[in-house]
C-alpha cells in the first residue's frame, strides 16, 4: 500500500515537473531591450542609428511562433521616424501597426492626426 501511494506521488511530481516547461514565445524581441535601455540612457547618434537597425530586422524579419512584427513595434519605430523629420516614411510604419494590429487603430489614427499638423 505505502509503494503504490509512493508511486503514484513519484508519477504525479513527474507530471507537474514535464508541465513547467517554457513554451516557444509568439514573438521575438531581438536585441531590442538592450538598444532602447542604452538609447533611453545615452541618446547618441550613434546609439539611435543601432536602435533604427534593430527596428528594421525586427520588422523585416519577424521571428516568433506569429512570424509578425512584436505589438506596438512599428508605431513606436514610425513615431520616431516622424519625429526625426521622415515623417512619409513614419506614418506609412503607423499604418502598418493599425493594419497589424486593428486594437490599435484609434490610437495610431490620433498619432497621425498629430503628426500631419
Amino acid at each position: 500500500m505505502k509503494f503504490t501511494y509512493t508511486v503514484a506521488a513519484l508519477l504525479l511530481f513527474a507530471g507537474l515537473l514535464s508541465s513547467c516547461g517554457s513554451s516557444p514565445a509568439l514573438y521575438s524581441w531581438g536585441d531590442y531591450e538592450q538598444t532602447a535601455y542604452a538609447v533611453a540612457q545615452n541618446p547618441t547618434p550613434e546609439r539611435l542609428r543601432a536602435l533604427g537597425m534593430v527596428y528594421e530586422k525586427l520588422i523585416t524579419q519577424p521571428e516568433g511562433l506569429r512570424k509578425m512584427p512584436p505589438p506596438g513595434l512599428c508605431a513606436e519605430y514610425g513615431y520616431l521616424l516622424a519625429k526625426q523629420g521622415d515623417t512619409e516614411r513614419g506614418v506609412k510604419l503607423l499604418e502598418k501597426e493599425a493594419e497589424l494590429y486593428p486594437e490599435s487603430a484609434v490610437f495610431v489614427r490620433r498619432l497621425i492626426k498629430q503628426l500631419k499638423k
